[in-house]
C-alpha cells in the first residue's frame, strides 16, 4: 500500500480528499479524547478521595514529560516514513494501557501505562499534520488546518462527556481502548480505498522547494530567523493557561463554589471549550486573513483583549459563579483561536518540505506547557489555593503576548521569501 509505505504522494480527487480528511478529523478529536482520561476524570477522583489534585495531574504530567521530548524525533521521522504507518502505531499501541488501567486503579500502574501511552504515539500528530497537510488536495489546505485545529476541542469536550454520564471514571478508559482499535481498523480501510488514487509528487513551485530540506543547524537558524522559534515559547506560555481553562476549570469551580458539584463542572467545561471553537471560526472567517494579513499580529491583538478576562479570574471564588464563567469563557474564546494561528504558520514550512517537523516542535512546546500545567499548577492548587494559579496565568498571558510581538517583524521577512 502506498500510504503505508510512500511519502512523497498525493490525491487530486477533492471528493476523496475531503471524505478521508472527515475521518483524519473525527480520529484526532478521539485521540485527543484518550489523552485526557485523566483530565475528565479529575473531578471525580478527587471526589471520590482516592487521589490528590497533585498525584492525579501527575500522572498527565508523567504523560507529557515523555511526549514531548519524542515529538522532535516524530516531526522527523514524519518527514521521512509513511505517516499512515507512524499513525497506526500511535492508535493501536496506546489502546494497551488504556485496558490495563480499566482493570487496575494502582497509581503506579496507572502511572506507568500513561507514560507508555506516551511513548506510543510519539508521531501520530506530526503525522496526522503530514498526511492531511501535503497528501491530501492542497487547494484545500487553509480549510483543513482551520477544522483541524477543532479536533483537540472536540476531544476535550467529548472526554468530558463521557466522564459527566458514565458509572465511574476507570470506564473513561474502556471507552478510549474500543475507540482506538476501532480507529485503527477504519484508517486501514481507507488506505486500502485511497491508495489506486495517488498519484506521485511532482516537483513543488516555490523556489526553496528544488532543494534539499535544511538540516541540522540550517534548520534551527531558518526556524529561529522566521520568527518560529519565538512563536514556540509563546505558544508554550499561552497554551499552558488555554487548556487549564478545559482541563482544570472543573474541578476549580467545584472547590471554588459550593453549589458547582464535579458533574456539574464538567457540563460546564463543555461550554467553555465551545467558546473556544466559536472564537477559533472568529479568527478565521473575521480576522484572518481579512482584518489581519500576519497570523502573529492577529495573536498579539488577541492575547491583548484576553488580558481583562485572566486578571477577573484572579478573583476565583469571591465573584459570582456567572461571572466566572463568563471570564472563563471569553478567555478560551480569544485564546484559543490563536493555535489555529500558529498552526497556519507552521503549514508555511511546506515551502522548504518541514512542515511535519514544524508540526512536531509546535506541539512538543504544546506538550512542554502540558507538563508545566500539570506539575505545577495542581500542586500550587492542594497547597496555596486556586487564586494564586489565576495570578500565575496574567503573567504567562503577558510574557506570551510579548514573544509574539517579538516573532511579527521575522516572520514577515519569512513570508516574503518564501512568494519572491
Amino acid at each position: 500500500m502506498k500510504l503505508l509505505r510512500d511519502t512523497n504522494v498525493h490525491l487530486e480527487n477533492k471528493r476523496v480528499s475531503r471524505i478521508f480528511f472527515l475521518f483524519l478529523w473525527f480520529l484526532y478529536a478521539l485521540v485527543c479524547m484518550t489523552k485526557n482520561g485523566f483530565s475528565g476524570a479529575l473531578s471525580a477522583i478527587r471526589a471520590e478521595g482516592t487521589f490528590t489534585i497533585t498525584q492525579t495531574t501527575f500522572i498527565s504530567a508523567a504523560f507529557y514529560i515523555v511526549y514531548t521530548p519524542l515529538q522532535f524525533l516524530g516531526g522527523i521521522l514524519a518527514d521521512k516514513m509513511s505517516p499512515t504507518r507512524l499513525i497506526l502505531i500511535g492508535l493501536v499501541g496506546s489502546s494497551l494501557p488504556n485496558v490495563v488501567i480499566f482493570f487496575n486503579q494502582n497509581y503506579y500502574v496507572m502511572l506507568f501505562s500513561w507514560v507508555f501511552s506516551a511513548a506510543v504515539q510519539f508521531a501520530l500528530w506530526p503525522a496526522l499534520f503530514k498526511l492531511y497537510s501535503s497528501q491530501l488536495v492542497r487547494s484545500d489546505r487553509g480549510m483543513m488546518v482551520l477544522f483541524m485545529s477543532f479536533a483537540s476541542s472536540g476531544g476535550l469536550a467529548f472526554s468530558y462527556l463521557f466522564a459527566a454520564i458514565v458509572p465511574h471514571w476507570r470506564y473513561n478508559f474502556a471507552i478510549s481502548a474500543i475507540v482506538l482499535l476501532l480507529l485503527a481498523v477504519g484508517l486501514l480501510l481507507f488506505t486500502r480505498k485511497i491508495d489506486p488514487l495517488l498519484l506521485p509528487d511532482e516537483v513543488p513551485t516555490s523556489k526553496v522547494d528544488d532543494k534539499e530540506p535544511p538540516k541540522g543547524w540550517r534548520m534551527i537558524l531558518l526556524f529561529l530567523s522566521s520568527g518560529f522559534v519565538l512563536c514556540l515559547a509563546s505558544a508554550f506560555l499561552r497554551y499552558a493557561v488555554e487548556n487549564s481553562t478545559k482541563t482544570l476549570s472543573a474541578t476549580m469551580l467545584a472547590d471554588s463554589y459550593a453549589s458547582v458539584p464535579p458533574g456539574l463542572g464538567n457540563l460546564l467545561t463543555i461550554l467553555i471549550v465551545i467558546s473556544g471553537l466559536v472564537g477559533t471560526l472568529l479568527v478565521r472567517f473575521l480576522l484572518y486573513p481579512r482584518l489581519f494579513k500576519n497570523e502573529f499580529t492577529c495573536t498579539l491583538v488577541l492575547l491583548l483583549l484576553s488580558l481583562p478576562f485572566v486578571i477577573l479570574l484572579r478573583f476565583v471564588g469571591t465573584i459570582s459563579l456567572p461571572l466566572c464563567l463568563m471570564a472563563l469563557c471569553m478567555l478560551s474564546f480569544l485564546v484559543t483561536g490563536t493555535s489555529y494561528l500558529a498552526s497556519c504558520f507552521a503549514a508555511r514550512f511546506v515551502a522548504y518540505r518541514l512542515n511535519g517537523t514544524a508540526a512536531g516542535v509546535l506541539n512538543a512546546a504544546y506538550s512542554l506547557a502540558l507538563v508545566f500545567q500539570y506539575t505545577l499548577f495542581g500542586n500550587i492548587a492542594d497547597k496555596i489555593g486556586w487564586n494564586s494559579v489565576t495570578t500565575l496565568w496574567i503573567l504567562l498571558i503577558a510574557l506570551a503576548a510579548l514573544c509574539i510581538g517579538l516573532a511579527i517583524r521575522p516572520s514577515i521577512r519569512f513570508k516574503r521569501e518564501i512568494h519572491e
